[in-house]
């Protein structure tokens, strides 16, 4: 029985791959190409699958076109970052009016401009500053509250992805301490505590017996693994112990900044952290980060002899020479006054009835074939698993994705990048329509049905 599920699978895999393949000539070449000028011939391991990566040209909206000139409805948004859509006109006109005076103006009057409208929309935004990516995001904004509590272990949750930064490259997708990436050195996980989410009892055990943290960091959907977010519940109750403790509260919000509301996540579930990392969506596109917080957190930046704060000792360094980037502030500042629209007239309550209506149509093709399936779903974000089992993270993170890698793959071959095959991760914008959303459904179905995934599985 197992052989011929196995004989069954990879039949299955070369049909798929076939297909792609004859669809991507050009992509092939390019990847060819790349291999022999790129490491691995891409950019990042993210963008690296099986049999090889599509290259892209342009994107407009929410369609994407590859080298090959075949047109995609994209639901992969670059991991999340096009809440707007592709080449949204009223970015696009900002970036080119502000980039026109100078790419690197120091100190800009944009950059005042652009702090003052994050503040307006983002509850804990007290101060702010900027930063190039949601790994330095997040990196700046532990070390800042390691000064401020004069402490250095930081609380991290099984689950949570928080950048590239050596000390969170661990438990990132399984409840497992995994570290994913070799080249780290042990000493840099020596401050990083490793817990279960939404379990406020280990927060308290471990408050209890260790008076060195410093911080709890965490992403409040739980996107990496797989969209578990916290309960409203939890997350106050961690916000009153932090508060209790002396402990810094800091929200990942690289993925539900902007997306989850205007306000993030803070606005979502009710609860303000003492500080929050925003990248990905905050300038519809552009290379742009931030992280902002409390006043008595965030003054703990400025150098002696500047500040209100008059703690003797030094300040906390962060410094960027692309942080004055004219190009990604405009694009910040656009984005911002463009989500602030949206919510004004209601379009992230469609967006969301529009994911969920998604979410739902997926379930019903798998279940429909009889394979198990649960599409995750908050917001404007999505993860499918294929299963029967009752979700949990601790169960989902060790289910096998290969099949979910095929499914991917073979939407491919008919127009819909779902998602990136090697990500899993699923984003609809403001610029998906309900056409879109049929054309998805119809796609799914058109591939299960061709496929037969039910009897490889």
């Amino acid at each position: 029985m197992v052989m011929v599920k196995e004989e069954k699978w990879s039949r299955l895999q070369d049909k798929i791959y076939e297909a792609y393949m004859q669809r991507t000539p050009k992509s092939k070449q390019m990847y060819k190409r790349a291999l022999t000028n790129l490491a691995g011939g891409v950019c990042g391991h993210a963008r690296l699958f099986q049999p090889y990566p599509l290259y892209m040209t342009h994107g407009i909206e929410s369609k994407i076109w590859d080298v090959d000139t075949n047109e995609y409805i994209d639901c992969f948004l670059n991991a999340g970052s096009l809440l707007l859509g592709h080449s949204h006109p009223e970015v696009i006109k900002e970036i080119r009016q502000e980039s026109g005076k100078g790419l690197l103006v120091y100190n800009s009057d944009l950059e005042v401009r652009c702090a003052e409208r994050l503040k307006e929309v983002i509850p804990c935004a007290e101060r702010v500053r900027f930063a190039n990516s949601g790994t330095e995001a997040v990196m700046f904004a532990v070390r800042v509250a390691r000064e401020f509590t004069g402490k250095n272990k930081i609380i991290k949750f099984y689950g949570h992805y928080h950048g590239q930064d050596d000390q969170f490259l661990i438990g990132t997708s399984t409840n497992e301490d995994e570290v994913i990436s070799s080249g780290v050195p042990q000493d840099s996980l020596t401050n990083t505590v490793l817990l279960r989410y939404n379990f406020i009892e280990d927060v308290v055990r471990k408050l209890d017996e260790d008076d060195d943290i410093a911080g709890i960091i965490l992403d409040p959907q739980m996107s990496m693994g797989g969209i578990f977010p916290a309960s409203i519940e939890y997350l106050k109750k961690l916000r009153r112990l932090s508060e209790e403790r002396g402990v810094v509260l800091i929200f990942d919000e690289v993925i539900t900044g902007f997306r989850l509301a205007l306000g993030g996540a803070q606005e979502y579930f009710g609860v303000t952290p003492d500080l929050a990392c925003y990248s990905k969506s905050i300038a519809g596109g552009a290379k742009f980060a931030a992280f902002m917080g409390k006043e008595e957190i965030m003054e703990r930046l400025v150098p002696d002899g500047f500040s209100a704060y008059t703690g003797g000792g030094k300040s906390v360094f962060q410094s960027g020479t692309y942080n004055d980037g004219m190009a990604a502030i405009a694009g910040a500042l656009a984005a911002i006054k463009v989500y602030k629209k949206l919510s004004e007239k209601g379009e992230y309550e469609k967006l969301h009835k529009r994911t969920a209506n998604l979410a739902k149509a997926i379930e019903i093709a798998f279940k429909e074939r009889r394979i198990g399936c649960q599409v995750n779903c908050l917001g404007a974000s999505l993860k499918i698993f294929l299963t029967d089992l009752e979700p949990s993270f601790e169960t989902y993170c060790k289910l096998d994705r290969m099949v979910l890698f095929l499914f991917f793959l073979s939407l491919i071959n008919h127009g819909i990048i779902l998602s990136w095959p090697s990500s899993g991760s699923i984003f609809l914008s403001f610029v998906h329509t309900d056409e879109d959303n049929e054309k998805i459904i119809e796609a799914v179905n058109l591939s299960l049905e061709k496929y037969r995934f039910e009897e490889a599985i």
